[in-house]
């Protein structure tokens, strides 16, 4: 991922501040880098989005963030399993009869 590409991907996840922008960026990278050597993928950092805007990228490296990051990265790979068939052989035994049991006093009569 190019460093642009990961400036994109900050800009989505965070509120990017109007000053002091040359130290924001080298922690936000440097903390990215971290999180994709986790999760490399680069269509799923494309586009990931979450609810609300982050102060900071840091916030998905630990705790609850952390784990939702786990669970939309399990989404993103889970390969749907094929169905399998299942091959039914002859019919075996007798057909089960079923008797009526009376409802009614006339039914019961009768």
């Amino acid at each position: 991922m190019t460093h642009t590409e990961k400036k994109k991907v900050i800009e989505s996840l965070v509120n990017v501040p109007k000053t002091q922008k040359r130290h924001f960026w080298s922690r936000e990278i440097g903390s990215l880098n971290i999180l994709i050597e986790s999760y490399p993928e680069d269509i799923f950092w494309k586009g990931l989005t979450f609810p609300k805007l982050f102060d900071s990228i840091i916030v998905l490296r630990s705790g609850y963030y952390a784990k939702e990051l786990q669970k939309k990265y399990n989404l993103y790979k889970y390969d749907i399993p094929e169905k399998q068939s299942i091959e039914l052989g002859e019919k075996s035994g007798e057909d089960y009869v079923y008797k009526k049991k009376p409802k009614t006093i006339l039914d019961f009569l009768s």
